[in-house]
């Protein structure tokens, strides 16, 4: 018999702004993102930290892979990681769809 997983958006987002956190030095010249990728294939979501240095290759650094595509706990999830962080958010894979809570265009 088959159950539906809980997912705890609080342990979810703390988990990935810690990883981030490890990933994050604040040097001149550099940006920093979190790359939130769809996957409808594999249905789920994936953050990355991107990287670019100037005059380096851009990295990209798997950070979590959130085990649904459900848009209300992503954004539930987006919601407190924006609490812990004030790094930029991108939004990939998503095409044009609105966030359940908010109706905002996801971007």
């Amino acid at each position: 018999m088959g159950g539906i997983a809980l997912i705890d958006v609080q342990k979810e987002a703390d988990l990935i702004y810690v990883r981030a956190d490890k990933l994050f030095a604040a040097q001149w010249h550099c940006q920093y993102r979190i790359d939130v990728v769809h996957d409808q294939y594999a249905q789920t979501t994936n953050f990355f930290m991107d990287i670019q240095r100037k005059g380096h290759r851009e990295r990209s650094i798997p950070l979590h892979t959130l085990q649904t595509t459900d848009l209300e706990i992503l954004e539930q999830v987006i919601g407190a990681l924006k609490i812990q962080t004030q790094l930029s958010l991108n939004f990939i894979n998503f095409g044009h769809v609105r966030w359940p809570e908010s109706q905002r265009w996801v971007r």
